[in-house]
């Protein structure tokens, strides 16, 4: 049986992902932080959870209760922008440092592993108004989007020095029901908040963003481990159509119902570009079809927030 390792995979995207692997019929095996009693990660299709810090001996116990993996998913790492300017030490340690620590397991212990490396649009910047290629240069505009692409950095150097098998999926905007953090997710809490009134938010409404399900993310990282090569292919992980954070705002004020609106306060937010929205053409190459609108995906987001988005709920299957 094939043996598939995930990292942060206690986290948003990690869990859809699990969920989907054991479905197919491979072992599915995490590391991250947070307890996580054995049934309730079973649910999401773990056969085995370790408790702690991408390190060596971590790594070496997972490996002594799975075996080496065959596939390894690296979805650990920053996951915020505001926070890396705040807590910048922090969010290098959480990208930078657990990659290189990854990378040297594998390296000495698993070499024959595929590597799937989620990284993030933000290492693009924000020179862009059109579909953003894969081979674009890169100008990050944070220290999230800068320890991004140093973990980028280290994975085509294991690739090209060491012959491991990796590619580079750098994610655009994810989202569903599960993520508590980030435009939706702040939306909704200002809402219930004010009693269903208009609420404002920051920058000016027109940024332009690719959203991508959740359960898309999960999909085309898995039909990306096909790419892993020597030579560390990079796919954009979006849908390739722009929609403005006003238009996104708008629907999921009509999902809320009750006459709800949002407005904007025209000053942009720190870190954050007019426009990120992915060329979607090697995804699209590799059979990937997003499956979720995102009319669809807001309506099920909102849905789950008002109904007390105590937990995540298991994906259909």
């Amino acid at each position: 049986m094939t043996t598939v390792w995930i990292t942060g995979g206690k986290g948003f995207i990690g869990r859809h992902l699990a969920r989907l692997v054991s479905l197919r019929g491979e072992r599915v095996c995490g590391i991250g932080h947070g307890l996580w009693p054995a049934a309730e990660a079973g649910k999401w299709g773990y056969t085995n959870w370790c408790n702690g810090e991408i390190e060596a001996v971590n790594l070496s116990q997972l490996a002594r209760g799975s075996g080496v993996p065959d596939f390894v998913y690296h979805l650990a790492g920053g996951s915020s922008v505001g926070t890396s300017f705040q807590y910048p030490r922090e969010d290098f340690c959480r990208s930078v440092d657990s990659t290189s620590r990854l990378l040297e397991w594998i390296r000495l212990n698993a070499p024959d592993a595929h590597m799937v490396c989620a990284s993030s649009a933000a290492v693009y910047g924000a020179a862009f108004a059109d579909p953003i290629p894969e081979h674009a240069s890169l100008s990050p505009f944070s220290p999230y989007g800068s320890h991004k692409a140093m973990m980028e950095d280290l994975c085509r150097a294991y690739a090209e020095n060491f012959g491991l098998h990796i590619v580079i999926v750098r994610l655009f905007s994810v989202y569903g029901a599960g993520l508590e953090k980030q435009l939706i997710w702040d939306l909704c809490s200002k809402l219930a908040r004010g009693g269903d009134s208009s609420v404002v938010l920051g920058g000016t409404g027109e940024e332009l963003r690719d959203w991508l399900h959740v359960s898309d993310a999960a999909a085309l990282l898995w039909l990306a481990r096909a790419e892993c090569h020597e030579s560390c292919h990079v796919v954009n992980g979006g849908t390739g159509i722009a929609t403005s954070i006003r238009e996104v705002a708008r629907m999921v004020c009509e999902a809320w119902g009750g006459g709800a609106s949002a407005e904007f306060s025209g000053i942009a937010r720190v870190g954050d570009p007019p426009c990120l929205v992915a060329d979607c053409t090697r995804a699209i190459r590799l059979g990937f079809k997003p499956g979720v609108m995102l009319a669809q995906g807001i309506h099920e987001t909102v849905g789950w927030f008002k109904a007390g988005h105590k937990t995540c709920a298991l994906p259909s299957t």
